[in-house]
């Protein structure tokens, strides 16, 4: 398996992944989420996981502003997703793992994510962070964060606010 960076010629198999990762009740509003971001213009961070000549894993970061904390670079984890057969093996996480060392590598202070805190936290995500999700959620224990530079979350707090496309209220 390899990781790199997608690119225009991924776009059908990305969108074919999160349906299938999803399902049929998510996958369309996942597919059609994970589209819309790899083609906003701000700086994006989209990896694939390629084995076989076949993307068998897709994640996207992409950036956050902390209000009024513009001194402070953040991202954010959405969606990642597994093709269904190659589940639990460890795809998901080194997807993670390569896109955090990629984007501390780029000096980003923080990533945030919403999800799973027992699979998150094999990544080091917490919920020990004074950062608002942009709107209120009904598992607050899935708001989770990273720094990725030393002391990145300890002078930080206020509210988090997405690219537009995230900012959409069904997403949390």
């Amino acid at each position: 398996m390899i990781i790199r960076r997608s690119s225009t010629t991924d776009l059908d198999a990305i969108q074919q992944l999160h349906q299938s990762a999803f399902g049929e009740a998510e996958g369309e509003a996942v597919a059609q989420l994970a589209l819309a971001l790899v083609a906003d213009p701000s700086k994006v961070l989209s990896l694939v996981a390629v084995a076989a000549n076949k993307v068998i894993g897709h994640v996207l970061f992409s950036p956050i502003q902390i209000v009024n904390y513009d001194s402070v670079s953040g991202y954010i984890l959405a969606p990642l997703a597994v093709a269904p057969t190659a589940q639990r093996q460890g795809v998901g996480m080194k997807l993670i793992r390569f896109g955090l060392e990629l984007l501390a590598n780029q000096s980003v202070d923080i990533v945030m994510v919403l999800g799973d805190p027992n699979y998150y936290g094999r990544c080091g995500f917490h919920t020990e962070h004074k950062l608002a999700p942009p709107y209120s959620l009904p598992y607050p224990e899935a708001w989770q964060a990273i720094a990725l530079q030393e002391h990145a979350l300890q002078e930080v707090s206020g509210l988090v606010k997405c690219v537009p496309v995230l900012m959409a209220p069904e997403y949390w």
